[in-house]
């Protein structure tokens, strides 16, 4: 695909070519060796860095070696965060300066315009962060404050989702998010969350960007999972968070550092599997009851695209076309 020319937008149209017996597919698929072994090896780090690491470091140094808090946080600090500091960094490789990151930026965004998850990555590892530097630099070092940093992380990822999913398309922000432009009522962050994940760090690039935009905007259930997606994960971080920090405050510091570094890890995994389930059932509910007017009903993002982002879309609505 040749580079994109920023010059040249014209208003998003509703895609006309659309399947009327299937919902239009986004073209993606975990299902594959590579990519499967790529999700398994990242969340096996992420856990390993984040979860098991600061156990081993604080039980083996605290109270195995009777190290003091000091010296033990001062390690657990200085190791925790560097495989997702890593991530970060490769991640904003791919976004703004490989050769193909033109394929996957946001749709008519600018060369180096973030997208969204990458802006709220960054916040939400400052979150993570910030008590880790604080707890340890302390005199004398404070576990609890510590203990708070999964909590901090969860507490600025899970508010927008909450906010966006209780409002969908209602509040409107003087910047770009992702694909949407300023002052574009905000779809729950699951949305922009999804397309900007599997676009970029999942290679599906700009072609999904545009199926994943087809499909929300022809599907009430998609919709649907979405904003129920934004909400439930949104409000359960935040009250869960709320809760590890308080115990953290009001226990013992050996227990109070396992619930801080272990439960969260717990929720996640608890509402993965639940919301993996509940969205396989949704999108059989989807595929059966597509012929309905109920459930085929059009709702326009109002995404300003490129020249050639509306040539990718008309691809994208062709394919749909040929394999309906």
């Amino acid at each position: 695909m040749s580079s994109v020319d920023f010059d040249k937008f014209s208003e998003s149209t509703l895609d006309a070519c659309v399947p009327g017996d299937k919902p239009p597919p986004l073209n993606y698929s975990i299902k594959c060796a590579r990519r499967k072994l790529a999700i398994v090896l990242f969340f096996t780090l992420t856990v390993a860095e984040t979860g098991i690491l600061p156990f081993i470091l604080f039980y083996s140094m605290h109270s195995g070696a009777h190290i003091n808090d000091t010296k033990t946080l001062i390690v657990v600090t200085c190791l925790v965060g560097t495989y997702s500091s890593y991530k970060i960094a490769r991640r904003s490789w791919y976004l703004f300066i490989d050769d193909r990151s033109h394929l996957r930026r946001p749709l008519g965004a600018a060369r180096f315009g973030p997208d969204a998850f990458a802006v709220l990555i960054i916040l939400a590892m400052a979150g993570f962060f910030l008590p880790l530097i604080i707890g340890s630099s302390l005199t004398p070092v404070s576990v609890p404050v510590v203990d708070m940093a999964l909590s901090c992380f969860m507490i600025v990822f899970c508010v927008p989702l909450l906010i966006t999913g209780i409002w969908p398309h209602k509040l409107k922000v003087p910047f770009r998010v992702s694909s949407m432009p300023p002052y574009t009522g905000l779809p729950p962050a699951a949305y922009t969350l999804v397309e900007d994940i599997v676009a970029v760090d999942g290679g599906g690039c700009v072609e999904f960007r545009q199926a994943w935009r087809i499909r929300y905007e022809h599907s009430v259930i998609m919709r649907r999972i979405v904003r129920i997606t934004s909400i439930w994960w949104g409000a359960s971080g935040c009250l869960f968070a709320g809760a590890f920090i308080a115990i953290a405050w009001t226990t013992a510091e050996d227990i109070g550092y396992g619930i801080g570094w272990g439960l969260p890890w717990l929720w996640a995994m608890v509402s993965g599997g639940l919301t993996v389930r509940w969205v396989r059932s949704e999108l059989e509910r989807e595929r059966a009851e597509w012929a309905s007017p109920d459930v085929h009903k059009i709702y326009n993002l109002h995404i300003p695209q490129t020249v050639n982002e509306e040539m990718v879309a008309q691809k994208v609505n062709e394919y749909n076309v040929y394999n309906a």
